[in-house]
């Protein structure tokens, strides 16, 4: 799939920097997920489950600050239940269109006993890694929301990570495409389709 992203952020290709001390991450739920999922590679391109946990080991090597809000936790628990049910799909010769995903939730005790195990384990090991950032979703985040909404092509999950990136003047760390078209952030990937549009229009730095 290509997109045509205008390209608005600040871009920093994750293959070539060398994080600092001073950094300060939010780190996207898709970074998480290929980094403590165990079956991530079965959904993954190569680039993602390499480059990404390897810049996290980077910038915990400099002791650089990693950040998360436990929104992450819904958005990554619904991400490793869409994968764990593709892929008992393919083992079992089912049309994941055709069969229902509440059954698979439901009626399948042991698969769901696997989902919640991977969950878990994944989001033990996010807490390990992170540092807590409170969100609080009152009236006025819900303002921003739909200001932001109006201004920005993020999905919802997204825009409320934007208010909390702004709020606590964080990088992010992604692979997905759309923070890039966010006027004054700086996003830190190694989404190729991303870094090419960030070059050609002069807005892929260098550190």
């Amino acid at each position: 799939m290509t997109v045509a992203y205008d390209i608005l952020a600040d871009v920093i290709d994750i293959r070539f920097d060398k994080p600092k001390h001073q950094d300060s991450f939010f780190v996207d739920t898709n970074v998480w997920y290929w980094l403590a999922y165990s079956r991530a590679s079965v959904s993954a391109k190569s680039y993602q489950v390499k480059e990404y946990p390897g810049y996290i080991k980077k910038i915990r090597s400099v002791n650089a600050r990693l950040s998360r809000c436990n929104l992450i936790l819904a958005e990554l628990a619904h991400i490793i239940e869409k994968t764990e049910f593709k892929i008992f799909c393919s083992a079992n010769k089912k049309d994941p269109t055709a069969y229902p995903m509440k059954e698979f939730r439901h009626d399948r005790s042991a698969n769901r006993e696997d989902v919640t195990q991977e969950i878990e384990s994944a989001w033990m090991q996010v807490g390990q890694l992170s540092g807590l950032v409170p969100m609080t979703i009152d009236e006025t985040a819900a303002t921003t929301f739909i200001a932001d909404l109006k201004s920005n092509r993020l999905d919802g999950y997204d825009l409320l990570y934007l208010d909390l990136l702004r709020k606590q003047h964080f990088s992010i760390l992604t692979d997905d495409g759309d923070f890039a078209t966010v006027p004054g952030i700086t996003v830190f990937t190694a989404n190729h389709q991303v870094i090419d549009a960030a070059r050609a229009c002069g807005k892929l730095k260098m550190r």
